[in-house]
């Protein structure tokens, strides 16, 4: 149950750059309760636009002591990773190393996307194994946690599909799957909510899985009274990425109720059924996939994921490692992909 004053006042959150990190710093930031927010980030990282009452804070992510001094300082109750997939096993480890000496009482990392409770059972090399070995690290450290599963973000169902690049919702296999979409601004909100108001016995390495719409890629379609092409391979630029990302939502991977060990769908009405978390933020209402959504992303110059642009930096083809600074502008691509549960390689290693 809700407790009556904040669980926690003081927050930490990791990136300053990421798809989500605006979402989570506002809700934040607007919480009732909450006293403090600060933002870590890497001195040659471009300085984002941050509300009044939110401290941007430059870091070294590999100085141990001044890391642990720095969440002293700040009086840290809750440490909020948006930090990129590759950064999983590295950064992200080390942040949390020193929230745990510095006396965090909880660490939320990096997730908001498909399950992955489980899935370092299936072996292997991928962000889904890493995330789920994260937390067994956490757990090894008795630093307690809480897991965010959202499934897809409404902001990018066209990407989804390839419908900025031929105006089409291109569906390999049947699209009859329901798979989950929440919106970011969701997602910002509840964990804002969740962290503040829930008690710590309830937060302490708690997996919440979240639902704002859910809808099989037919349905995608049929709601935006747009043209259906079954095709062996989404349209270029991205094919692959959105080609192996359709295969898992075919699958039932898309839905937060997904459970990657039976590779069953949960029962709805069960802990662990799809959208079972957004009761836990009573009078909210969730948003839906609308029109806007549909249409958020196409080429041009403010898409961080237009393949054009990433081409002409030369990220994509490798042709050069680019500075810090144009790294963390594409974050927000990465992290993207990261949402939609990706294992394949990152086009960039962040440690370049």
């Amino acid at each position: 149950m809700p407790v009556s004053s904040p669980t926690n006042t003081s927050f930490a959150v990791l990136g300053s750059n990421g798809s989500l990190s605006p979402y989570v710093i506002n809700a934040l930031s607007k919480q009732p309760g909450v006293k403090k927010v600060i933002v870590l980030s890497r001195p040659s990282s471009s300085a984002p636009s941050l509300p009044s009452n939110v401290e941007l804070v430059r870091a070294d992510y590999g100085n141990h002591s001044a890391l642990v001094e720095l969440f002293k300082k700040h009086s840290i109750d809750v440490v909020i990773s948006t930090l990129s997939d590759s950064a999983i096993m590295d950064a992200q480890r080390k942040l949390a190393l020193a929230a745990k000496e510095a006396g965090v009482k909880l660490f939320v990392p990096v997730e908001y996307g498909f399950v992955t409770v489980g899935f370092s059972e299936k072996g292997g090399s991928n962000a889904w194994v890493n995330k789920d070995e994260f937390a067994a690290f956490l757990k090894s450290i008795d630093l307690p946690y809480a897991r965010v599963f959202t499934g897809l973000w409404n902001n990018f169902t066209g990407w989804t599909v390839g419908y900025n690049i031929n105006q089409k919702v291109n569906i390999v296999g049947k699209g009859e799957t329901l798979a989950s979409f929440t919106a970011e601004e969701d997602v910002g909100g509840f964990i804002a909510h969740v962290t503040t108001t829930l008690p710590m016995s309830r937060l302490a390495n708690a997996n919440f899985r979240i639902e704002g719409d859910r809808l099989s890629l037919r349905q995608v379609a049929e709601r935006f009274n747009k043209p259906i092409a079954f095709v062996d391979s989404t349209p270029e630029p991205m094919a692959e990425r959105r080609d192996l990302l359709q295969k898992a939502i075919e699958t039932g991977a898309g839905s937060t109720g997904w459970d990657p060990v039976t590779e069953k769908e949960n029962p709805p009405d069960s802990d662990d059924g799809a959208g079972s978390a957004n009761k836990l933020w009573e009078g909210h209402v969730w948003k839906k996939v609308d029109s806007a959504n549909f249409m958020r992303l196409r080429p041009g110059r403010n898409n961080p994921c237009d393949t054009r642009k990433n081409k002409r930096s030369g990220l994509l083809s490798g042709a050069e490692k680019g500075s810090q600074e144009r790294r963390e502008e594409l974050n927000g691509c990465e992290q993207l992909l990261r949402l939609r549960g990706h294992w394949w390689e990152r086009v960039e290693d962040e440690k370049r």
